[in-house]
C-alpha cells in the first residue's frame, strides 16, 4: 500500500470508530410461556419459560429449551436443552405424547443439542404442539416445557430475519426466495496507551469517595478497586471502581477515570471524572452517572463487565461487556432476560467486534 494511502487508512479507521453511533440493543418480547429476542446482526433466540398459569411453578422443570438461528446465508439452526445431566445417557423428546427426537446426552454446557434439518423438524413440531416432555431411556423425567406462545415467538423470529413468506420460515412459510440481509457488525478501533503502573493512592481514593454519589451508600464491607490504564506522553490514567452499595447478590460500583499529568515544574494531583460509556450500563440507566453491578475487570484486554441479577436464582437480569478504547468504554456485547421464570440462559441483544489500532491499520501484504 502506498504511504499516503496507508496514512489515510489510519485516519479513516480512527474517524470511523469515533463516529460509531451509540449501540441500540434489540428488544426482547414475551409470548405466553416463551420469550424471544434478536441482536443487531439479526441473530435470534427463543427460550421457553416456566409456565405462568395459576402459579404452576417449577414442578417437573429442570431447564429451558432454547432455539437459536442466525440471520445470514450460513443459517446455523440449533435447539438446545439445559438441565442437570445426572446419570442419564440418552433422551427421548415427546410432544403431545408423540416421539419427535431421540439421541445421546453429552457432558458440557448443552447436554442436548439438535442441529440443522433435525432442529427444523423439531421446531415445526414445537410450533404445532402444546406440551413437550424430555425423558430418559427408562422414562426418567428430565424436563417438561409448555409450548404456549412458541408459535408466536418463532413467527417473530421469521419476521425479524426477513424469512416470512420464504421457504426458510418456520411459521410464516411461502415460496419467495430468501435473501439474507447484509448487516455489518460494528468494529471498535482500540487505541491502547503505553503500559504504566502509576495509579492513585489511598488518600486520593478517600477524597474521591467523599465527593462521589456513593458517599451515603457505603455500608458493611466495602472494597474500592484501582487499575492502571497506561500512559501517553506525560499523562497517566487509571480506572477506579468505587463501592456503591450492595444487596444479597448484587454489588454496585461507580466507575471513574483518574488522570495525572507529570510536570517537572509543578506538582499535579490526580483528577477524576465519571467514566464515559457509549451506552450506559443498564443498571444505572441513561441520564445519570454510570453504575456497574458485580463488575469484573480484565487487565490484559482492558475489558469490563457488568452483570446484574434480577433475583438470586440468576434466571433474569442484564449483562454488558465493554472495552476501553483509550478514551471511553464501548459496548462489545449485551444480553438480558426480563422474565424471572427459570431461563438461566439469557438472550444476546448486542454484539460488536474490536481490533487494536495497529492491527486494524496494518498494510495488506
Amino acid at each position: 500500500m502506498p504511504p499516503i494511502n496507508f496514512i489515510a487508512g489510519i485516519f479513516a479507521l480512527i474517524t470511523a470508530s469515533g463516529a460509531l453511533p451509540a449501540p441500540q440493543p434489540g428488544e426482547i418480547l414475551t409470548f405466553k410461556d416463551w420469550t424471544v429476542g434478536c441482536d443487531n446482526g439479526g441473530n435470534c433466540q427463543a427460550i421457553s419459560l416456566v409456565p405462568d398459569d395459576e402459579g404452576a411453578g417449577f414442578d417437573g422443570w429442570d431447564g429451558p429449551v432454547s432455539i437459536v438461528r442466525t440471520a445470514g446465508s450460513d443459517d446455523i439452526f440449533k435447539i438446545r436443552v439445559l438441565f442437570q445431566t445426572q446419570d442419564i445417557d440418552r433422551y427421548r423428546m415427546n410432544i403431545d405424547g408423540k416421539l419427535v427426537d431421540t439421541g445421546p446426552i453429552v457432558q458440557g454446557d448443552y447436554p442436548i443439542e439438535i442441529v440443522g434439518k433435525d432442529a427444523e423438524k423439531v421446531a415445526k413440531a414445537i410450533i404445532q404442539g402444546k406440551h413437550l416432555v424430555i425423558e430418559g431411556p427408562r422414562g426418567e423425567n428430565i424436563t417438561q416445557i409448555s409450548l404456549a406462545g412458541s408459535s408466536a415467538a418463532l413467527r417473530y423470529m421469521d419476521e425479524k430475519q426477513q424469512r416470512a413468506g420464504t421457504a426458510t420460515a418456520l411459521v410464516a412459510t411461502g415460496s419467495r426466495a430468501f435473501q439474507p440481509a447484509n448487516i455489518e457488525i460494528p468494529t471498535i478501533i482500540v487505541d491502547p496507551w503505553d503500559t504504566a503502573k502509576l495509579a492513585p493512592e489511598t488518600g486520593d481514593i478517600v477524597a474521591l469517595v467523599e465527593e462521589s454519589r456513593c458517599k451515603d451508600e457505603r455500608y458493611g464491607l466495602v472494597e474500592d478497586q484501582v487499575f492502571p490504564l497506561g500512559k501517553r506522553g506525560n499523562r497517566f490514567r487509571a480506572l477506579v471502581l468505587i463501592s456503591c452499595g450492595s444487596g444479597a447478590y448484587n454489588f454496585s460500583s461507580a466507575p471513574y477515570i483518574g488522570e495525572y499529568v507529570e510536570n517537572e515544574r509543578a506538582t499535579s494531583d490526580w483528577t477524576f471524572a465519571p467514566a464515559k460509556f457509549d451506552r450506559q450500563p443498564s443498571w444505572g440507566g441513561e441520564g445519570s452517572d454510570p453504575l456497574l453491578v458485580n463488575a469484573s475487570w480484565d487487565e490484559q484486554d482492558q475489558t469490563i463487565s457488568s452483570y446484574g441479577k434480577g433475583r438470586g436464582l440468576g434466571d433474569c437480569g442484564s449483562a454488558e461487556n465493554y472495552i476501553w478504547d483509550g478514551d471511553m468504554f464501548r459496548m462489545v456485547d449485551a444480553s438480558a432476560m426480563p422474565e424471572c421464570r427459570g431461563a438461566y440462559e439469557w438472550i444476546t441483544i448486542w454484539r460488536a467486534q474490536y481490533r487494536k489500532l495497529e492491527q486494524a491499520a496494518a498494510p495488506a501484504k
